[in-house]
């Protein structure tokens, strides 16, 4: 267990494709991702942008884990304090009184959650600070500290499973399929369309980049009319990859 705390943060070529295509920076994605972690957005069921898909995917990457639902090792010293913290901010998440809005609600449970955060055993969280690479880093909120213990998990283990859902070839040839759902690539595209970034960044392309683009749209034209599903994806990710490699030669 004690293992991959300081183990790097393995981050998936299509996950880096992805962040190319958009030209965002990865850790700025994945700083997005943790600061839309919250305890309270756990709590509600709600939907609220960004926050309800951040939060579904701490759930579901613990729910794969199959541990059995036990109060966590973090917890075990502040067990009273802990419970009695989080049942306040369960009637915050529940509470329907008028003119309260959500964010008013959420920024009052920072109080609760900074209870637990300095009562708590930082077993899966000793550091506020995550290295991506030696370039950059991500601040780990409060509430995402809390949730890591909590759930008994590495932060990475979380950045990881969201990152794993991140393919865009997968999504071209999976968002034109009956039934297919991906909650995760389409809070990824959230970010990219602004969620939680500076909006005054602006995005230039280079006449590369535009006739690469002007070539994305035939070969989805192309791809259309193939009817193995696998070939279609495996056609676009080798055209991404190509394209990552060429603007990232090392």
């Amino acid at each position: 267990m004690r293992q991959k705390k300081n183990e790097p943060i393995v981050i998936p070529m299509e996950f880096k494709v992805a962040c190319s295509l958009y030209k965002i920076d990865v850790a700025e994605v994945l700083q997005v991702f943790v600061d839309h972690v919250t305890v309270y957005d756990i709590i509600n069921k709600t939907y609220h942008e960004g926050f309800s898909e951040a939060c579904h995917c701490l759930i579901f990457c613990y729910r794969r884990k199959k541990k059995p639902r036990i109060l966590s090792t973090g917890m075990r010293k502040c067990r009273k304090l802990f419970l009695r913290n989080m049942g306040q901010i369960e009637i915050l998440a529940h509470m329907k009184r008028r003119g309260w809005k959500t964010t008013t609600k959420r920024s009052y449970t920072r109080c609760f959650v900074e209870n637990i955060f300095n009562a708590m055993e930082r077993r899966y969280t000793p550091s506020d600070m995550i290295y991506v690479d030696e370039y950059s880093a991500l601040k780990i909120s409060k509430d995402f500290c809390v949730l890591c213990e909590v759930y008994d998990c590495y932060p990475k283990e979380f950045l990881e499973y969201f990152m794993g859902y991140i393919s865009v070839a997968d999504a071209d040839v999976g968002f034109g399929l009956k039934g297919y759902s991906n909650f995760v690539h389409t809070f990824f595209l959230k970010i990219a369309n602004g969620l939680g970034r500076n909006p005054h960044i602006r995005i230039e392309l280079t006449d590369w980049e535009i006739d690469f683009y002007d070539r994305l749209e035939e070969l989805r034209l192309e791809v259309y009319i193939i009817r193995d599903i696998q070939r279609k994806v495996d056609t676009l990710r080798d055209f991404y990859r190509i394209h990552y490699q060429t603007m990232n030669p090392n």
